[in-house]
């Protein structure tokens, strides 16, 4: 165990022992239900020791589909800063220890945080060639347990150059149910290249708001502007997932609960137990919860329903009616009346979410 763990000192002392570094990576994401994600990403790291909370500045850069030009997060020793080049803006977040976590860095000092306190769950195998590259490869397993017969497991998998100690790509492997309600395979690999050490250009003006770019100007979120007391919600017609053609008009006299949202939103998934048994316990009460995608194809939310043994009906290929609705993040709840009106709006997920949906729900049914 030594040994292994000093393997994967020996990368950390690699990178912390320079000024700055950068590297570039291919992220690849698949789940069971849905088709791989790959994204193109760049770290770019500084070392600064006077920055309490993170000691490092950074810039992030990741590129998928077919954008032009890559997403970016800046860290200068305040908050996270995401560029919008779309209109020369830029928002600014509280969560750049979680983006910091997820870089290079970041990942390698939580394994050996996590092995101080559990030394015996790293392993070596025999060493293995990737991408050309002979390398050591160490497993550590953070998750081992079995639940209801059910075997669940995370698995790391880090392979590292032999010659310059430095990480060549990290799989995990997981069996869980941390995500969404039902247990799933997930996989994802980081594959490490292009390492650059100890740049010129490197410094904090490197990680300055570029020039020109500005705050967006403050205005109320757009679905305000259709949510007015007794407004008709606009009417859509979708193919669910079985293609049984379905329009809001025919749902007149009913509760309706429009979830609006998409496969691989994390907040989504979460929602995904409460709703069942929102869908359970006001079955019988003229409710009704229609969940529309406003991006994935009929083949992805048919995959993902099945795996998740979702109860409710749910409509791919959602996009015009997430417009409709004005809808700017995922999940976004439209309560809808028995009279067609919009009656309440709820963004996002919170831990009390099952809770405040049955209060709209009991309160809505009290009116009918």
């Amino acid at each position: 165990m030594n040994a292994q763990i000093a393997i994967l000192q020996n990368a950390i002392d690699k990178l912390e022992s320079n000024k700055n570094f950068s590297y570039q990576y291919v992220y690849k994401q698949k789940e069971v239900f849905s088709d791989t994600l790959i994204e193109n990403e760049k770290y770019v790291l500084l070392k600064v020791p006077e920055d309490k909370e993170i000691g490092y500045f950074f810039r992030h850069e990741s590129k998928y589909g077919d954008m032009k030009v890559p997403a970016t997060d800046l860290y200068n020793g305040k908050n996270l800063i995401s560029i919008n080049p779309t209109d020369s803006t830029y928002n600014t977040r509280k969560v750049q220890a979680l983006i910091f976590r997820r870089s290079l860095l970041g990942e390698l000092n939580w394994i050996k945080t996590f092995l101080k306190k559990n030394p015996s769950k790293i392993v070596q195998t025999s060493d293995t060639t990737f991408n050309s590259i002979n390398s050591y490869h160490l497993i550590v397993n953070t998750k081992d347990t079995i639940i209801d017969k059910d075997h669940l497991y995370v698995r790391i998998h880090l392979f590292i150059d032999k010659v310059t100690g430095l990480p060549v790509c990290r799989i995990t492997r997981s069996r869980t149910a941390d995500f969404g309600k039902e247990v799933t395979n997930y996989y994802t690999e980081e594959s490490y290249f292009n390492y650059k050490i100890d740049q010129d250009n490197i410094n904090t003006a490197y990680f300055a708001i570029p020039e020109g770019f500005h705050p967006p100007k403050e205005k109320p979120k757009e679905h305000t502007a259709l949510f007015v007391p007794g407004k008709i919600a606009p009417d859509w017609t979708l193919y669910d997932t079985d293609d049984k053609k379905t329009s809001l008009s025919q749902m007149k006299g009913k509760i309706v609960l429009l979830d609006f949202f998409f496969v691989g939103c994390v907040p989504c998934m979460n929602t995904l137990a409460p709703l069942d048994k929102l869908h359970e316990k006001y079955m019988n009460k003229n409710f009704v919860i229609l969940s529309i995608s406003d991006r994935d194809s009929k083949k992805l939310v048919t995959a993902f329903k099945k795996n998740q043994r979702i109860k409710n009906q749910m409509y791919p290929n959602g996009g015009d009616v997430a417009k409709l609705y004005h809808i700017t993040a995922a999940p976004t709840f439209y309560f809808i009346d028995q009279e067609g009106k919009i009656a309440s709006i709820v963004d996002g997920y919170s831990d009390d979410f099952e809770k405040k949906m049955s209060a709209i729900i009991d309160n809505l049914l009290k009116k009918s």
